[in-house]
């Protein structure tokens, strides 16, 4: 029953992230820590990498309609590289704790955002 939970609140996630673009990530985290019981750390590089595979279609996609602007596609795939890399970086040098306090402070910015 735990697994058929799971594989539900996972597709949950692919929804998400195909209508949104993007937040998916938002979700699978807490749902990777309670589910597989997975570290925080864990739980966050398993989303990147189920992230990046679910962005793939989407991706795909997107391509063929050209719902982008190709003009700034390079600016800010070079810049989300980096960031990428520095973030990496520094949650491999903070402990658990930090990065849940980093991850609901973002969450709750994000939502604070979204509503004005």
């Amino acid at each position: 029953m735990k697994y058929l939970i799971f594989f539900l609140l996972s597709i949950l996630i692919g929804v998400i992230n195909g209508f949104f673009g993007g937040g998916g990530g938002m979700l699978c985290v807490p749902i990777l820590k309670k589910f597989l019981n997975l570290t925080d750390k864990q739980s966050h590089a398993t989303t990147v990498f189920v992230m990046s595979i679910i962005c793939l279609p989407t991706l795909i996609i997107y391509l063929f309609t050209l719902k982008y602007r190709f003009s700034q596609l390079l600016f800010v795939t070079i810049g989300s590289l980096v960031g990428g890399i520095f973030g990496v970086k520094l949650m491999n040098k903070i402990s658990d704790k930090t990065l849940n306090l980093l991850f609901v402070i973002v969450l709750f910015l994000s939502g604070i955002k979204m509503l004005f």
